[in-house]
């Protein structure tokens, strides 16, 4: 179990073993979390779900990394019910499993480096793809993307 350095550990270090594309599953996320992990991962692509959208009060900001990142950023809303709180984190390298993550971390700013509360990251690849491309089946069309 990963209890510190998550940023390092499950956003950054991946890379270094030939992961190219996050496929993240997460109740709650921060699009000012986003744009920095985009801008420190400059050779990643991530695919986003958000389980628990609730008021969507960082739209516009995931419009905007959705324009300026267009080719490595992807955002969806889950719309149906029940919401899905899970944090789930895969590196591929075309389409080759490299490593996964799961725990408590919320793909934002308190999920990863905030002292206030403990999260905690366990290396798990399996559940990954299956969670990510099971959600994405259940997406209305309306919510595809970030497209506004």
């Amino acid at each position: 179990m990963i209890t510190s350095n998550l940023y390092e550990n499950v956003l950054i270090n991946p890379l270094k073993l030939g992961g190219k594309d996050l496929y993240i599953v997460s109740g709650y996320a921060s699009a000012t979390f986003a744009n920095k992990h985009l801008k420190e991962s400059n050779t990643s692509k991530i695919n986003l779900i958000i389980g628990m959208p609730g008021k969507r009060s960082d739209h516009l900001g995931f419009l905007r990394l959705y324009s300026e990142y267009y080719d490595r950023f992807r955002g969806y809303y889950l719309t149906g019910s029940p919401p899905v709180h899970s944090k789930v984190y895969g590196w591929f390298n075309n389409e080759k499993p490299i490593i996964g993550f799961s725990g408590s971390a919320n793909y934002s700013q308190p999920g990863f480096f905030e002292s206030s509360q403990l999260n905690q990251i366990t290396n798990g690849l399996n559940i990954i793809p299956v969670s990510y491309t099971h959600l994405r089946a259940h997406e209305t069309p309306e919510h595809r993307g970030w497209r506004g």
